[in-house]
């Protein structure tokens, strides 16, 4: 074993998480127990929960570690992720929260009743966006354990994936709810002691400091790219800055925007769909359900909101701090090829150089403590819409709710194996990256349907399927062709995110179909129910 101490904070960590899924095990006997927590959580506690649920490995070590090798840019990630809350508690927070029950499918049903072909997409579009949100968590879950233990990548990505599963199994909603509060709390705190840390011991306790240094820094995939010999030779990682900067004066900054992505529709795409894409995240949008009243869904995101302002501030500083203290290191793994590991494991690196064992192994609980929050969430939410859109709803209405919870329990076996697969497959990808493209889909396809079902009175039945199904087409069409490389599909450029193209496409299908069509549904009676204040 590589590292003892590390391990062991971890290990210490994991066996909580599974006493507190153990200690809730009573509360999975019903399938609004299981699904939703009977709506008893209370909206403090959801708060944090939501806050741990969001900052997902792709926030902990995804945005941390693009900061430190691209600059600025990778903040682009971290500011969509939080921008669109505001959104989120304006918009659909309190009318889903009256109008649903378990599932996105609940919200859209109360307007155009049981409907099997929204059931059914619904079911779908969340399988999709919970495999491919899981995915970039195992992802960053498995690069950890082979640093921390020495593991292989696969065996490591096996660990997770029966971890995560065993935490959904045992304790449902209320355990898996309670898990994310701690781990919220955790992970935060990661990310605060490695902000205070690097600034006593590299810049005289200043924080402010980080973004001074920052201003001379060629940013690493720059400096990999046109001079990565450069760094090989300096004693430091100050003499590699100053080597690389006297060597490319005219490159730019860590504070230079535009060095990450390639062009002005790159970025518009990235900004699109990671704004509009908490719109449609069923696994933030189910936790509306795990509080009593619609006051309380939009109480829990307020505190969420704080907490992310706060994490994702800490992020930028700590981005820019890797940057400066792990330069050459940096330099060397994205010249060599190694750029997912040089983004993935730039935290838990830090950790390691700024209190060896003891700070690696609690930054690691933090890292770890983001994936299984994020991870727990996205499988009860998956598997909710399995058992209850599709099993209760559609194959078994007859079913009793004992079969219910154990068709629940059962797929979530199945979707983890599904996930791992997939990790297996797409390892070396940037696991910030690997979410903005599923925040994309989501945009493309939940957030038109819930914000127009909310909101406009003239969405029919017609507009609403296929708005959806062509949003799911369109954005899986695009994401797919970046993960073969592609760098043109259909006549049109591979951008880094689907968003550019889907959302429009899926917003015209929207609107000109229902305008086509006539079938409006329950339509008074459910804004009265959705737009109801308690």
């Amino acid at each position: 074993m590589t590292y003892p101490i590390a391990f062991i904070i971890v290990a210490i960590s994991v066996l909580v998480s599974i006493y507190v899924s153990f200690y809730f095990r009573k509360h999975t006997r019903t399938s609004s127990s299981f699904f939703v927590a009977g709506g008893e959580i209370p909206w403090k506690i959801n708060g944090m929960a939501m806050f741990g649920d969001y900052c997902s490995a792709a926030s902990f070590l995804g945005v941390a570690g693009a900061i430190a090798i691209m600059g600025i840019d990778g903040w682009w990630l971290a500011l969509g992720f939080f921008a669109t809350w505001m959104a989120v508690l304006f918009l659909v927070a309190g009318p889903l929260k009256n109008a649903g029950k378990f599932t996105v499918a609940d919200v859209i049903g109360t307007r155009f009743g049981q409907d099997k072909n929204i059931r059914t997409i619904s079911m779908i579009i969340t399988l999709v966006l919970s495999a491919l949100y899981l995915v970039p968590q195992i992802v960053g879950a498995g690069h950890l354990f082979r640093l921390l233990l020495g593991w292989e990548y696969l065996t490591t990505v096996i660990v997770s994936g029966v971890l995560i599963t065993v935490l959904v199994v045992l304790g449902g909603m209320k355990g898996t709810t309670f898990n994310q509060a701690i781990q919220g709390v955790v992970l935060l705190g990661a990310m605060l002691l490695l902000l205070i840390a690097a600034s006593v011991m590299f810049f005289k306790g200043n924080p402010f400091g980080i973004v001074k240094a920052a201003k001379e820094i060629v940013p690493p995939v720059v400096a990999a790219k046109q001079a990565p010999e450069l760094v090989k030779n300096a004693s430091n990682a100050h003499e590699a800055i100053k080597t690389v900067r006297a060597a490319l004066s005219g490159a730019p900054s860590g504070l230079t925007p535009g060095v990450g992505l390639r062009d002005f529709w790159n970025h518009l795409s990235l900004i699109l769909g990671l704004f509009f894409g908490v719109l449609g995240l069923p696994h933030i949008l189910i936790r509306f359900y795990t509080v009593k009243s619609a006051k309380a869904a939009q109480r829990s995101i307020e505190f969420t909101i704080w907490g992310l302002a706060i994490f994702y501030t800490a992020v930028l500083f700590v981005g820019l701090a890797i940057m400066y203290i792990l330069y050459p290191d940096l330099v060397t793994l994205v010249a060599t090829g190694k750029k997912g590991i040089a983004t993935n494991m730039a935290v838990p690196m830090l950790g390691q150089k700024l209190g060896g064992e003891l700070f690696l192994g609690l930054i690691a609980a933090g890292a770890l403590a983001a994936m299984l929050s994020t991870c727990t969430g996205l499988l009860i939410t998956a598997t909710t819409s399995i058992a209850h859109d599709l099993y209760a709803s559609i194959l078994r209405p007859d079913s009793t709710d004992e079969q219910r919870v154990s068709f629940a329990k059962k797929a979530v076996f199945i979707l983890s194996g599904i996930s791992l697969l997939l990790a297996i497959w797409l390892k070396n990808q940037n696991v910030g990256m690997l979410v903005g493209m599923s925040f994309g889909i989501a945009a493309s396809t939940f957030a038109p349907a819930l914000v127009l079902t909310v909101w406009w009175k003239g969405l029919t039945r017609q507009g609403i399927i296929a708005g959806m199904w062509v949003g799911l087409a369109v954005s899986l069409l695009f994401t797919f062709a970046r993960f073969f490389k592609l760098k043109t599909f259909l006549g049109l450029p591979v951008l880094v995110n689907p968003a550019l193209y889907s959302i429009p496409v899926a917003l015209l299908v929207f609107i000109i179909v229902s305008l086509t069509t006539k079938d409006k549904g329950k339509v008074e009676e459910f804004m009265a129910i959705a737009h109801c204040k308690k």
